[in-house]
């Protein structure tokens, strides 16, 4: 099962994933392994994979990096491949794109509400570059557009743009799948636009509600997906109680 985390298995204000608790020990007592799948960095994983009694796979950076079962860890570029994109970019978009490279700890600690030694975690990119956007929409239109000379693209998260390689949440997952014979059943959980096409390409899946953006509107007409009522990790537990038929409160 593959699920992301800021805003679908931990709440967005505080991170918590206590009311999670209960359907995580359901999952494991039937052994079913959960990957986070996240815009988290792996130096964010490796911490909160302890806390959430996870080990083994996860997919960090939207995709771009993958780390397998046996520790082996695939980058789909690195964030180095990055950097001549944002130093060619036009003065104007540039101006309007706050990046995590541009921010200290502090700041990035301030945004987030993460403590510092969270943030300077969250601050060890491998593969991606996070940023605010401070322009319109055509400025967003034209800095996609701008991005492609590189091989790069803009995807959505929950607090943050972020400039990524072509391989989504989805590719990411297709490509662990693709490592399990037989292929087993894919469940996904996820509430941002960066989890749509995960959520899709899954054999069963849950949008898990977000205030902040309205997520559904961008899921195509009979799509299947289950909606949940509740934010965070209560709507993460009320999905897991109808994919696992369970009770949980």
């Amino acid at each position: 099962m593959f699920s992301d985390l800021d805003g679908t298995l931990l709440d967005h204000d505080g991170y918590s994933f206590t009311p999670a608790k209960p359907a995580l020990t359901a999952l494991a007592e039937k052994g079913i392994a959960l990957v986070p799948a996240t815009s988290k960095t792996l130096a964010e994983l490796d911490v909160l994979m302890g806390a959430l009694g996870l080990d083994g796979a996860a997919i960090g950076e939207n995709g771009a990096v993958i780390k397998f079962a046996d520790g082996t860890i695939d980058r789909a570029v690195s964030r180095a491949e990055i950097a001549p994109a944002l130093a060619d970019m036009p003065e104007a978009l540039r101006h309007a794109m706050q990046c995590f490279c541009d921010m200290s700890v502090d700041e990035i600690a301030a945004l987030t509400g993460l403590e510092r030694a969270a943030a300077a975690l969250a601050a060890k990119r491998e593969a991606s570059e996070p940023f605010l956007w401070h322009g319109d929409a055509a400025g967003l239109a034209d800095l996609e557009l701008a991005l492609t000379a590189y091989g790069l693209q803009v995807t959505q998260g929950g607090r943050f743009f972020h400039i990524v390689p072509p391989r989504d949440k989805a590719a990411a997952m297709q490509i662990m799948l693709d490592t399990y014979k037989p292929r087993p059943e894919a469940w996904a959980l996820g509430d941002g636009p960066n989890d749509v096409t995960m959520l899709l390409a899954a054999d069963r899946a849950a949008l898990i509600a977000n205030h902040h953006i309205a997520t559904e509107k961008l899921l195509p007409h009979g799509h299947g997906l289950h909606l949940t009522n509740r934010e965070g990790a209560l709507g993460w537990r009320d999905a897991m109680a109808v994919f696992l038929k369970r009770d949980f409160g």
